[in-house]
């Protein structure tokens, strides 16, 4: 079978198309299935979030009214107490009937209790067993006495039940705290808010969970107030204070495409689930259909196929017994020209090919003339030369580039003694190109010349080997790009406002100079200069003025050193003076005063240019002897004169 598709063009072709439809087809359901899954993904959080949040509005209503009833309930009870040390007989049973009639009206009331104000001792409850009791420790009664609360699910410790505990301080018109009016709330309000499945489709269920893990209420039957303990990925990430969704396992184990919410004002976590079965069923369903209806569509196009690679195939096995004609030396053969496409045009082309070959040789001397106008065209310099270093040929661009000709330069010498004007360049051209003629693969070499106008240039040439022992040589005018290379390493090294030294530049003329007074045994001086009020300045008029005033910061400090000594600037307004060669700590002092001269200007630019600088001085050897210790004692002593109000000189180690 596979001798057969090797040497049948069809077979190739049918062969070929079946593979890639294939793969099309597959790649086609693949990302049907991954687009459809992700578009599912995405309908499911969107009606799980919009369930989880009519929920958790449902159950905000629920606490909102139950706190209202509170409030209304709790005015009566108050003015009941209101100016009383305590409740006869009578007014008691009256209040406890208003009590019941409330409990009776509200289905989801457990218990009314009114607790004094201090030591949380029951004194008035709808449970009778009750009243006497102590509930100072609840979290209820302490924070019921700050003001309205709610109390999140708990076991509540006398009925053992799952309860909600809603509580407020009872006060009289003088604001003196009475009692505190507390309403335990059952919860099978919350039960029916987590059971409705509205938008949750067959599968989906919302459920609660406290943060201890106990399941509050859930959508599952069976389950409302069991005790029992949830553990779910989206339960974990919920009760750690996150709101999102994800894919992951129920407590149940089943995969699910979940929606959690932190309900922080009950400290509960809301979950709404939806098995990922239900959620992707029709992604697959999707995918299922786009690969039958591909396949089906490869299968009419395969027969389609067949029948063009079989018509195709004929005009080219015609190009090919005639290509075999013109290998055996029959250059008047010809191809059929059978078709007006590509195999028509492949045919034309093969018969365009036969004639070009008889024109062969005419063709090979044109395109030898017009090589050598390229040659002489070429604004690179080529030139041909002699192992012995007799030059033979050079072109225009050899001529321009150093400004001779052959006839008087014969010789890599000759061109040596005009372009060098020292012997050891001279003598160092000759021997390195000398070198690389006997290389096969000799280096670049790159160097500085005088062309015959009396500037400096620079080239890059090399040395290429020809059969016979001469060598072409090929030079390139690169001035232009060396001095852009300068401009970049200036650019590198110097601060592109002010044009001084950077911090690298700044860093390399220190190191010279402590080189340097090690070995003559002389001293180096560091000014650290920091100016004053400059952000004041850069603020109130700009940073184009700002730039004004380190540019003239720059020109003045200049002025202030000898030629050898090294002005820098760090960054912002911080600049530093390297003095080499420096005697003594008083030349150091004497820079600095100056310097201290130069910036206190206040009339300059009326007022907004130079208004004074604080400088540190540190010298080599006595406060430091490397870069480091010499730059931090001369910093601190900056910060000492700044300390000092600016507009002065500290020496390093001198008390501020």
């Amino acid at each position: 079978m596979m001798g057969f598709i090797q040497k049948s063009l069809v077979a190739r072709l049918v062969s070929t198309y079946l593979v890639f439809s294939l793969l099309g087809v597959a790649g086609m359901g693949a990302a049907s299935y991954l687009v459809g899954r992700a578009f599912l993904r995405q309908a499911a959080v969107d009606r799980l979030q919009s369930a989880s949040r009519q929920k958790e509005t449902d159950l905000g209503l629920w606490i909102e009214e139950r706190l209202r009833d509170l409030q209304f309930v709790g005015a009566t009870v108050a003015r009941q107490y209101a100016g009383k040390a305590g409740l006869d007989e009578r007014e008691t049973q009256r209040l406890l009937s208003h009590l019941r009639d409330y409990m009776a009206a509200q289905a989801d009331v457990r218990e009314v209790l009114v607790l004094a104000p201090t030591g949380g001792r029951v004194l008035l409850s709808t449970d009778p067993a009750q009243v006497g009791g102590y509930r100072a420790s609840y979290n209820y009664y302490t924070q019921g006495r700050q003001g309205a609360t709610v109390q999140s699910v708990y076991p509540s410790p006398e009925s053992l039940r799952p309860t909600i505990t809603v509580s407020m301080p009872l006060k009289d018109e003088s604001g003196e705290l009475l009692g505190v009016l507390a309403v335990h709330l059952g919860l099978e309000r919350i039960d029916q808010i987590i059971r409705s499945r509205a938008g949750l489709g067959e599968t989906g269920e919302t459920y609660l969970v406290d943060s201890s893990n106990t399941l509050v209420a859930s959508g599952r039957k069976g389950l409302l107030h069991s005790g029992r303990q949830a553990h779910t990925e989206g339960i974990e990430r919920a009760l750690a204070g996150g709101s999102g969704h994800g894919q992951y396992l129920n407590d149940a184990g089943v995969p699910v495409v979940g929606v959690y919410r932190w309900l922080a004002p009950y400290q509960m976590a809301l979950l709404a689930e939806m098995s990922q079965d239900e959620a992707f069923a029709s992604a697959g369903r999707l995918a299922l259909v786009s690969v039958l209806v591909g396949l089906a569509v490869a299968a009419l196009l395969c027969l389609g196929v067949y029948v063009f690679s079989r018509r195709m195939a004929r005009p080219i096995l015609s190009v090919t017994k005639a290509a075999m004609a013109v290998a055996g030396g029959d250059l008047s053969a010809r191809a059929p020209v059978a078709t007006r496409d590509e195999l028509g045009n492949l045919a034309k082309a093969f018969n365009a090919m036969t004639n070009d070959l008889s024109n062969l040789y005419s063709r090979l001397e044109l395109e030898g003339r017009e090589r050598g106008a390229i040659l002489q065209s070429s604004f690179d310099g080529i030139a041909l030369a002699e192992k012995s270093g007799e030059l033979v040929f050079n072109n225009p661009g050899m001529q321009r580039l150093f400004g001779y000709s052959v006839s008087e330069v014969p010789s890599l010498a000759a061109l040596a003694d005009r372009i060098f004007p020292a012997p050891e360049d001279r003598q160092s051209f000759v021997v390195n190109l000398m070198n690389d003629m006997l290389q096969e693969n000799p280096p670049e070499r790159v160097f500085a010349f005088l062309h015959r106008d009396g500037g400096q240039c620079w080239c890059r040439m090399r040395v290429s080997r020809m059969p016979g022992g001469r060598v072409v040589i090929n030079a390139q005018d690169v001035s232009a790009l060396k001095a852009s290379e300068e401009r970049v390493r200036h650019m590198a090294l110097h601060d592109s406002l002010t044009g001084l030294p950077n911090r690298q530049l700044f860093a390399d003329r220190l190191e010279q100079a402590l080189r340097r007074a090690r070995r003559n045994n002389s001293g180096v001086g560091l000014l650290y200069i920091d100016l004053d009020h400059f952000k004041a300045l850069n603020d109130a008029h700009g940073h184009a003025h700002g730039d004004r005033v380190l540019v003239e910061t720059a020109l003045r400090l200049k002025a202030c050193v000898r030629e050898s000594d090294t002005v820098a600037r760090l960054g912002g307004d911080e600049f530093v003076i390297v003095l080499s060669d420096l005697p003594g700590a008083a030349d150091a002092k004497a820079v600095a005063e100056k310097v201290l001269d130069t910036l206190h200007d206040p009339d300059a630019a009326g007022g907004n240019m130079f208004l004074g600088a604080s400088v540190g001085v540190a010298c080599y050897p006595v406060n430091g002897e490397d870069q480091d210790s010499l730059l931090s004692k001369a910093d601190a002593a900056m910060y000492a004169a700044k300390r000092a109000g600016g507009n002065a000189y500290r020496m390093a180690g001198t008390p501020s």
